[in-house]
């Protein structure tokens, strides 16, 4: 590179190797005028295969083309800080059906309630007498129970189901949802439900609706442990 003195025009050479990339001020050998020397803009370097320019006024044209709004990006980013994520396993039993296990002494009621349900989105099983049913319970993990006080009459299957389930931890308990059928009860009766230690009671005569009938009892149980739930960092039954 060469520079000029501007006082004396002294022709004044550097190295363009050595050269620093700010200005630089330099005494002039014949007049010892400070002289500031503005070395020229150096290529910044670029990735290979890149062709991209680095022109300013490139640069300009394309942040004209799209521009952005920092408040808009400032909000995104909070959002997606936000998110929960969510595991494989989490995105998977979303979508899992829900897993009803049948105590049930007739025959016919328990058709009428295959029929009612929907298979994609309720897998069915069914069992007669109740070790049979306690051994489903631990292999497939139903969440839903839906017992007939005269299961498995010859051996109490009612009442041995019903302790099973009494003895369920608190936590345990609340997963898991006991639906009683019997005649001499009433269709979403709270009090006999709670008398009976049971969380929705259906009269056999109803058994076809018990899809509707289900969900809307699900829909309030959720409701009224929604605090407790949000405390303990649980998911909805």
């Amino acid at each position: 590179m060469i520079a000029s003195c501007p006082q004396c025009s002294m022709s004044l050479s550097f190295d363009d190797e050595r050269l620093p990339t700010e200005p630089f001020n330099v005494l002039c050998p014949r007049c010892r005028e400070s002289v500031t020397i503005m070395p020229p803009s150096k290529e910044e370097p670029r990735l290979p295969g890149s062709t991209a320019s680095l022109d300013p006024t490139t640069l300009v044209e394309s942040a004209s083309a799209a521009p952005v709004d920092p408040l808009r990006a400032l909000a995104d980013m909070l959002l997606a800080g936000l998110k929960p994520s969510i595991s494989p396993v989490q995105e998977a039993s979303k979508w899992r059906r829900r897993r009803l296990l049948l105590c049930l002494e007739e025959p016919s009621v328990r058709e009428k309630l295959r029929t009612a349900l929907d298979i994609a989105h309720y897998e069915i099983f069914s069992a007669d007498l109740a070790p049979e049913a306690i051994e489903i319970l631990h292999e497939s993990r139903c969440e839903v129970i839906v017992l007939s006080p005269g299961f498995d009459g010859e051996h109490q299957g009612g009442a041995a189901m019903m302790h099973y389930i009494n003895s369920l931890t608190p936590p345990n308990r609340r997963r898991t949802f006991v639906v009683l059928v019997s005649a001499q009860l009433r269709t979403l009766d709270t009090y006999l439900a709670f008398a009976n230690g049971v969380n929705l009671t259906i009269h056999p005569e109803d058994v076809s609706s018990f899809q509707s009938i289900f969900e809307r009892s699900v829909r309030d149980f959720n409701e009224l442990y929604r605090p407790l739930n949000q405390a303990s960092t649980v998911a909805p039954f």
